[in-house]
């Protein structure tokens, strides 16, 4: 019976001290992905190519931390397994989490797409180009340029304000001759 008890603590002790090589191999897995994502990125100046298309948010360092999150997402999920742990409600959890992710996606990009869209229309009308004197609703000025987001309008008194192109197909505009 004694033999039986240090067998199975044997087996717990084991069980555990994998599952804690997991986690650091894991952990230490995403730490190197990330880094090694960042350089990857960083190497193919991907900001710098996204910065011409108007978004200006570091995508190199985002891209590579959710990289690094996956994998540490995956290494819990081996780790929950190895201790035998693993159930309906993980899963259930993982999915939750996921459709999180999906949905805020969706939340951030509800800007990005009509905007473009509107840029592709204001592109085949040809209407709204560079250097044309433009006004929309209380803003007036001449167009200094075009982006696939928003265009950017210096104004008389010498601001510039940066429009979202869907104000353009929403309201009323007049181009001005010069």
């Amino acid at each position: 019976m004694a033999n039986g008890v240090v067998e199975a603590a044997q087996s717990y002790i084991y069980t555990i001290i994998v599952g804690v090589v997991i986690l650091l191999v894991g952990f230490g897995l995403g730490i190197l992905a990330r880094k090694l994502m960042q350089k990857v990125l960083k190497e193919i100046e991907l900001n710098k190519i996204m910065a011409k298309v108007g978004i200006t948010h570091n995508l190199e360092r985002g891209i590579s931390i959710i990289i690094s999150y996956l994998i540490y997402l995956v290494t819990i999920v081996y780790f929950l397994r190895q201790l035998g742990i693993t159930s309906v409600v993980l899963y259930l959890v993982l999915g939750g989490i996921l459709m999180l992710i999906i949905l805020t996606s969706l939340v951030g990009l509800k800007d990005v797409i009509p905007n473009f869209v509107a840029w592709l229309i204001l592109q085949k009308r040809g209407n709204i180009k560079v250097g044309k004197t433009v006004e929309v609703k209380e803003i007036s000025g001449r167009v200094e340029k075009v982006g696939y987001l928003e265009t950017e309008i210096k104004t008389y008194g010498g601001d510039i304000l940066y429009v979202p192109n869907t104000l353009f197909l929403k309201s009323k505009f007049k181009i001005k001759k010069n």
